[in-house]
């Protein structure tokens, strides 16, 4: 296998399936961008434990065989990345275990991890794998799982699309959305979204509640947040988008035309322990478009 560089790179998980190696491009664009190295990562079954001199020959053979089925297709991978950035640096690497596994270390020194939403099992075409969601969990990097289309997976002109939620997992999103978007060339869309539920007041109790007073507090929510950027990224055009329901439901409504959108793991109120928080979760399962999980910066 290929020697990764010494700089921090991108990381892209590679298992054989279309999805993975649209990923890989995109992480390669990315990564193409950002001025940062691309390594790939496959991961093969460990050795088992067999008694038999027989069962010991035939591991040995599998694991050779899997081994070459997973050169080539690291290899195959990192050439349809070259044919997009040719002077891109590209290093792979075969994990023994399972895959979250693989990727998770090679995440400890990693700018970012980019992974396919579905894998090469029968089963990844309805739930979204378990690999995606423990990395998602547990990576000390942000985690981008590509979703989108196999044939036109590079980045585009399409806004990015970031949460805001006010929590500290947010700044973190914006920190990740504003790089991104100044490194593509494209525009951001920052979308902070309310709720007028029972702690506010609902039914005769809701005529009590000043809601310009709470529109103008949730305006500030994302305001604070937002302030200083345009300063240190004058080159990102950016639309502020205040809309009035459940956050995973508001951001999905405003990722028809987006090309990505970026969140914290968790959102304002959970408990930071947590696996990852409702709205991460949902978009993960439906945005039409790669979601970046962020964490603290």
């Amino acid at each position: 296998m290929s020697t990764p560089s010494t700089r921090k790179a991108v990381v892209a998980g590679v298992d054989g399936s279309e999805t993975a190696v649209a990923a890989a491009r995109w992480a390669g664009a990315v990564a193409s961008r950002i001025g940062a190295p691309l390594h790939l990562v496959h991961s093969m079954p460990p050795e088992g434990i067999f008694y038999s001199e027989a069962a010991v020959l035939v591991q040995s053979q599998m694991i050779q065989q899997l081994e070459e089925d997973g050169k080539k297709l690291l290899a195959d991978a990192a050439e349809r990345v070259r044919a997009d950035h040719p002077d891109l640096e590209v290093s792979s690497f075969i994990g023994p275990g399972p895959a979250a596994k693989s990727l998770l270390e090679a995440a400890e020194d990693a700018r970012l991890v980019v992974m396919g939403a579905t894998g090469a099992g029968a089963l990844e075409n309805f739930l979204l794998g378990s690999t995606v969601l423990r990395v998602a969990n547990h990576a000390p990097c942000p985690v981008v799982v590509w979703r989108g289309s196999t044939d036109s997976p590079l980045p585009d002109s399409r806004p990015i699309v970031v949460g805001v939620d006010g929590s500290e997992l947010s700044a973190a999103a914006v920190t990740h959305a504003f790089n991104l978007a100044s490194a593509l060339g494209v525009p951001l869309r920052a979308v902070h979204s309310w709720l007028g539920d029972a702690a506010l007041g609902v039914g005769a109790t809701a005529a009590l509640v000043d809601w310009d007073a709470v529109e103008t507090a949730e305006t500030a929510v994302l305001a604070e947040t937002l302030a200083g950027w345009s300063d240190r990224y004058p080159d990102v055009t950016v639309e502020r988008v205040i809309d009035r329901g459940p956050a995973s439901k508001v951001l999905l409504a405003h990722l028809d035309d987006a090309q990505l959108v970026a969140v914290g793991s968790h959102g304002r109120g959970q408990f930071r322990a947590a696996l990852l928080g409702s709205t991460s979760q949902n978009l993960l399962h439906k945005a039409p478009c790669p979601v970046l999980i962020a964490r603290k910066v």
